[in-house]
């Protein structure tokens, strides 16, 4: 009988990070509360068009929602610049 293989070190590198680390990535994805085998698909860029159309509504839907938040935050911020402006004035005026 001929020898028995033995499984190098490459090898044996090559076995984990193609076959175990895309199972674990998955795992931990569900673990996470998500879809592991979805989130494979999106980085590969397997997919039907129509799921990518609607995510790039709902990104924009979000995108819009976060750009007024932060358009009051600014009005906001300016008003306060604006008073502590004032504030600061008044306390030279009354320094001098």
């Amino acid at each position: 009988m001929g020898r028995k293989y033995k499984t190098t070190g490459c090898a044996k590198f090559f076995f984990v990070l193609i076959i175990l680390a895309p199972l674990a990535y998955i795992g931990a994805s569900y673990y996470n509360g998500q879809d592991g085998i979805q989130n494979v698909k999106n980085l590969l860029g397997i997919g039907s068009s129509n799921d990518a159309t609607s995510n790039n509504q709902d990104d924009t839907y979000d995108l819009d929602r976060q750009l007024s938040k932060l358009e009051k935050d600014v009005k906001y911020f300016e008003g306060e610049v604006e008073r502590l402006r004032k504030e600061l004035e008044a306390c030279q005026a009354a320094k001098n």
